[in-house]
């Protein structure tokens, strides 16, 4: 008796589907799959009567939504990006040119006109997928609620996913030789270096790993520590104020490379961030015995205006 062939990737997807919803995250929403129409959606919350062919629908909204709030939480580095929400996975976006201001324009006559180079952006939006499989072995099993553990391993990894794909974009920016932040260095010559080469764009975001963030923390040039600075709370993941750099938000990820810090401006923007929609639906396998969640997310960072973004080398050992 020969094994029953495993079935793929591409037969699991093919199973019909019992219920599916998106997110838009224009409107922040949650719409069935079956009433797509980008022009007027339906909401799914509503008054009308829940039909029995709902019920998966609600369900996958449930989970889109549990997974939808972990993750948004994880979106660590979305905060060195201009976030621009989309429900269409292709289109082109016009690249930031800086415009300069006329001076001193004399009485009735015309200020002189600045050349706009029309340089578009492509963007064509990829997926990251997650699949939530409870086995019908685990509806018999007395223990911990499998479910809500899947869900929370999931968010995480679509949190992980997008995070990782911004720091490999991220990091293709102008390398600025820096200095060991370890060391009786001063970190803010190299940060004001690097603001210098950015003008006229303002600076208001500094990334790095959290091993870059010990040194600066623990480097004695840094204002405040003479007082006992305390240690932010986002150190090891998350933002938080700079001391001695008002209105620059520090971010800090395990994703980015240990040896490097980005700095630059979302204003400019440095990085644009196509934040598509998101789906779930829910299919059973009965065969293999076990009922899913499929989970999709369309995203795409792309550097927008290179000169408004520096990657630091060389500011950890």
């Amino acid at each position: 008796m020969t094994d029953k062939p495993k079935m793929t990737l591409e037969q699991v997807y093919a199973l019909p589907f019992q219920g599916g919803v998106y997110h838009n995250p224009i409107t922040n929403h949650c719409y069935r799959l079956g009433d797509f129409d980008q022009s007027s959606p339906t909401e799914f919350k509503g008054a009308q009567m829940v039909m029995p062919t709902d019920i998966s629908a609600i369900r996958s909204e449930v989970v889109l939504e549990e997974i939808l709030t972990i993750a948004r939480p994880l979106y660590t580095l979305r905060n060195i990006c201009r976030i621009a929400p989309t429900m269409v996975l292709a289109f082109k976006v016009r690249k930031g040119t800086p415009l300069t201001a006329s001076e001193k324009v004399p009485v009735l006559e015309e200020p002189k006109i600045t050349t706009v180079a029309l340089d578009w952006l492509p963007f064509e939006l990829w997926k990251n997928v997650v699949l939530v499989v409870l086995p019908r072995e685990s509806r018999y099993q007395a223990g911990a609620n499998l479910m809500n553990l899947d869900i929370e391993d999931a968010g995480r990894g679509l949190a992980a996913a997008e995070n990782n794909q911004i720091k490999v974009v991220a990091e293709e920016a102008t390398e600025l030789s820096a200095h060991d932040w370890g060391t009786a260095v001063n970190p803010y010559e190299d940060i004001g270096a690097a603001m210098e080469e950015m003008k006229p764009y303002p600076v208001d975001f500094l990334a790095a790993n959290p091993l870059v963030w010990m040194d600066f923390f623990g480097n004695d040039k840094v204002k405040g520590a003479a007082q006992g600075m305390q240690t932010p709370a986002g150190l090891m993941g998350g933002i938080f104020t700079i001391p001695g750099l008002p209105g620059v938000t520090g971010v800090s990820d395990a994703c980015l490379t240990s040896t490097t810090a980005l700095i630059g401006s979302k204003q400019g923007p440095a990085i644009l961030h196509g934040d598509g929609p998101s789906e779930s639906a829910r299919f059973s396998n009965e065969l293999a015995g076990f009922d899913a969640y499929v989970v999709r997310h369309w995203v795409q960072p792309q550097i927008d205006v290179t000169e408004a973004i520096r990657k630091l080398t060389g500011v950890h050992a």
